[in-house]
């Protein structure tokens, strides 16, 4: 992997585009998905993570000449473990005192809890929680294959070309799309399994080895018909209600498109940057996780076992509970375990540099 700074930086600009992520999809549940695309929505999220996932990854393989997939997965599973399975089980809980609709079935919460609710139809009905795990389910199963991916092969080769290999295994997942558009009699699972959602990761995991404006010298910066093009390009697809096109081409033209208007956002300056970089963006970022986790199960409890119907107040007090439910597993949950993991990789830092040079650790601290 090509020599870069072994340090990734905090980039603002980053903050709201994930909060921007997260709003969309909020608004979309809440009422308005015929107006604002939830979908482009998860479709940022999915460009970031492939983004943050790999641009940590090569600074950890230029770091240390290799990557730690025992310390990535542990990393992982203290982010994404405690909100997840407290929200599940919270909701199941709801469930089975009648806040939320519904049966608990064993089969279902095992799905759940396994990361393998989209592919939940291949073992019978689909009586999940209401929480939208699919989406999360993607990124795990990219999680586990990319890092693996990386720490065999890609760190050890230049980034350009390990670039062209994510982008090579872009196409063929948009050929797979394909193949079940023509093959399969319901085609519209294409959106949720992972072997077919995996470009829109791998996107943000090409701009992480290419031409990364966060790590890499003389990054291309699009210019502003670049910016307008893919502007264009987005628009495009949401205006397009074809489904074949929806279901195939569709998530190759977004990612292309997010490439370009990532990579201008990392270059941002003057107001662009200081929006992006706001403080109530920051805050939104920082609540995203939870807050896609909790939304739609507050606002279904809400109607079910409240009778709150008219929509701009079962939405608006349902975000209300939302932003309260993530700001308190932030501070009961979230940063305790942020700083006890700090702590923990301090610690680990501390006792490689007093190791002798002779006695260097198997697995070398992140």
């Amino acid at each position: 992997m090509d020599a870069v700074t072994t340090r990734m930086p905090h980039v603002p600009v980053l903050d709201g585009l994930r909060a921007a992520a997260i709003l969309i999809v909020m608004v979309a549940h809440a009422g308005l998905g015929n107006v604002v695309p939830g979908g482009f929505g998860v479709t940022i999220f999915f460009f970031l993570s492939g983004y943050l996932i790999t641009s940590l990854l090569r600074t950890e393989g230029a770091a240390h000449g290799r990557t730690d997939l025992r310390d990535f997965y542990w990393r992982r599973a203290l982010r994404i473990f405690p909100p997840l399975y407290i929200t599940l089980a919270l909701t199941l809980g709801a469930m089975a005192t009648g806040l939320l609709p519904g049966q608990i079935h064993a089969s279902s919460v095992l799905l759940d809890a396994l990361f393998l609710t989209n592919y939940a139809h291949l073992f019978g009905p689909e009586n999940g929680a209401p929480v939208p795990l699919w989406s999360l389910d993607v990124e795990e199963h990219f999680y586990l294959l990319f890092s693996t991916a990386f720490a065999l092969a890609f760190v050890r080769m230049p980034a350009a070309r390990a670039a062209r290999w994510c982008a090579i295994a872009c196409i063929v997942v948009l050929a797979i799309r394909v193949v079940n558009v023509v093959m399969l009699p319901d085609f519209s699972r294409n959106y949720y399994w992972s072997h077919t959602r995996l470009d829109s990761i791998l996107f943000g995991c090409c701009l992480a080895l290419w031409n990364n404006p966060a790590l890499d010298r003389d990054a291309w910066r699009p210019r502003g018909w670049h910016v307008a093009a893919a502007i264009a390009v987005l628009l495009a697809c949401l205006a397009i209600r074809d489904a074949v096109f929806r279901e195939t081409l569709r998530y190759s033209l977004q990612g292309a498109a997010l490439f370009v208007l990532f990579s201008a956002a990392l270059h941002a300056k003057g107001a662009v940057a200081r929006l992006l970089s706001s403080t109530p963006l920051r805050i939104v970022a920082l609540l995203s996780y939870t807050l896609y986790l909790a939304h739609m199960p507050m606002a279904v409890s809400l109607e079910h076992a409240f009778g709150i119907h008219h929509a701009p107040t079962r939405e608006l007090l349902g975000a209300a509970l939302s932003f309260g439910y993530a700001a308190a597993m932030y501070v009961a949950v979230e940063r305790p375990i942020a700083r006890w993991r700090r702590r923990r990789d301090r610690a680990r830092r501390t006792g490689a540099t007093a190791l002798p040079a002779v006695a260097t650790p198997s697995a070398p601290p992140a």
